[in-house]
């Protein structure tokens, strides 16, 4: 029945119509209007704005990746040089016999 937050809000209109009365209806009637027609316009400012943000890191995935990739490689070099320096160390122990 009340799937979306406008069928919640007819109901709500509803309801506070019918709790007001005679009285203040039109009053309460034109405030409720404007509060859904702002709360409708905030909706889609926020969906436009979020489509937009969405858009533009949709344009530009390769620039982190390229990024990422260059640290890595430059990360791998390092590991590769430590990893050489400890094979020299191991062979440095070994023809020594354990003697520093």
């Amino acid at each position: 029945m009340i799937n979306n937050l406008s069928d919640f809000l007819v109901v709500v209109v509803v309801f506070i119509l019918l709790m007001a009365g005679d009285k203040n209806a039109g009053k309460t009637a034109r405030s409720i209007g404007k509060f859904l027609g702002e709360m409708k316009k905030r909706q889609e400012e926020f969906r436009s704005e979020l489509m937009r943000e969405l858009n533009s890191v949709d344009e530009n995935p390769t620039t982190t990746f390229k990024y990422v990739k260059s640290v890595s490689e430059d990360r791998v070099k390092e590991l590769e040089a430590k990893i050489r320096q400890l094979q020299e160390e191991l062979e440095r122990l070994k023809t020594s016999d354990g003697k520093n």
